[in-house]
């Protein structure tokens, strides 16, 4: 499968349907431009040993949001995603089929094939054929979608039926979702800068977290009132007006889920008239290296002996809703009738929250206050400098070559 770093890419090849696995070219034909035939099950062969090789011989490049928005050469960036996508969805393969008798789980079987065939789908395209590569792209995104949904419910019922134990879940849980984070960025980079007349960039290079902040309150309040008939007012607080680069989508996601948290804290402990008198009150403020935004609320506070439960894919502290029975929820559910998220119940959005700031070189910490409430500290690298983590690499590819280039960013 190639020699060095690279592997073979089989763009021209064709299902032929002898049983013969190819046929010899013409003598006088041109080496670059022979068509191959490979018989279906061949061909699938070859893909198969490629994701191996992927896994094992080639390793992922970590980058910084930085690197990604000074990147604007989408011929290069298209040169690099066509291998650094295919290695990271190889390793994503690999931690699926590292789980025991995972393929006696349905939702985890529907995840192997969507890597599976997201694999294939990109090895199978030229270089210079960008038309192709931005249709395929935008497919796989759209086909992998539901697959926080695939994710949960299949560890949930591995959990059920293998009596694995929390840690198991957790840990695969944040492995395979901080490495879909990467993979997203990246893709997302690359549909921004070929979208005409879109966004240049995937990220903001001048975020500004208020207004995210305030975006985020108002639509979580749109939520709060939703449920519970009434809302708690949140204040925000602007020191510095600070701005940095960032990805707008992942902070709204994370201020969302925090202050959701809190509306549902005070609503649930206080009458209408009550609960107007005691704002959630969110903090922005930040020095040359660091951007911190505090969330504050008098919502009763987390119990201590939760605590290290509350970043657990498998916890939430969540009262049940009406309708909702014993109060279990799979992570990934809505309501169906009215497409309206739940208040609370997914479980996912407290760590789904922490790997997204650990991801850009951030943090996320909770600090609670018995019978009083929480506080939650979020840090977020201000800099944009912080190299991505892509995890360890195997010992069986200490003494294998890597891929030899990168697309010259900045």
């Amino acid at each position: 499968l190639g020699g060095g770093g690279g592997a073979c890419r089989c763009p021209t090849a064709s299902f032929s349907s002898s049983s013969s696995s190819s046929s010899r070219p013409p003598p006088d034909s041109d080496d670059s431009t022979t068509m191959v035939q490979l018989s279906k099950e061949r061909h699938e062969n070859l893909l198969e040993s490629e994701i191996l090789h992927f896994r094992y011989a080639m390793k992922p490049h970590p980058i910084t949001l930085q690197q990604i928005l000074a990147q604007h050469d989408a011929a290069a960036l298209r040169g690099f995603l066509l291998e650094e996508l295919p290695i990271r969805w190889s390793r994503r393969l690999h931690l699926i089929e590292s789980m025991p008798r995972w393929s006696e789980f349905p939702h985890m079987r529907v995840i192997r094939s969507l890597y599976s065939d997201a694999f294939r789908r990109l090895r199978m395209i030229p270089l210079d054929d960008a038309e192709r590569f931005r249709g395929t792209l935008q497919s796989i995104k759209r086909r992998n979608s539901n697959m926080l949904m695939h994710v949960t419910r299949g560890t949930r019922a591995m959990k059920q039926t293998l009596a694995l134990s929390d840690e198991e879940i957790n840990d695969f849980l944040d492995d395979f979702l901080t490495a879909r984070i990467g993979t997203d960025i990246l893709s997302s980079q690359y549909l921004a800068i070929t979208r005409p007349g879109g966004a240049t960039s995937v990220i903001d290079p001048e975020c500004d977290p208020v207004s995210v902040v305030r975006e985020a309150a108002a639509d979580a309040r749109r939520l709060c009132t939703h449920h519970y008939g009434y809302a708690p007012p949140v204040d925000v607080v602007d020191v510095g007006q600070v701005r940095f680069p960032f990805i707008r989508q992942y902070l709204n996601y994370i201020m969302f889920e925090l202050l959701k948290n809190s509306l549902r804290a005070v609503t649930e402990r206080y009458s209408k008239e009550e609960a107007a008198k005691r704002p959630i009150r969110a903090v922005v403020c930040g020095d040359d290296a660091t951007v911190v935004i505090r969330i504050s609320d008098t919502g009763g506070g987390i119990p201590l002996d939760a605590m290290t439960r509350v970043w657990s894919y498998l916890y939430t502290t969540a009262k049940p809703q009406d309708g909702d029975g014993d109060g279990t929820v799979e992570a990934g559910d809505s309501d169906d009738d009215e497409d309206i998220a739940p208040m609370a119940g997914f479980g996912c959005g407290l760590p789904l929250s922490r790997n997204y700031a650990s991801y850009t070189g951030g943090r996320l910490e909770l600090n609670t206050m018995p019978h009083h409430g929480t506080d939650a500290y979020l840090y977020l690298n201000r800099t944009g400098n912080a190299q991505e983590m892509v995890g360890d690499e195997p010992v069986h590819s200490r003494a294998l070559p890597s891929r030899g280039f990168l697309p010259r960013f900045g």
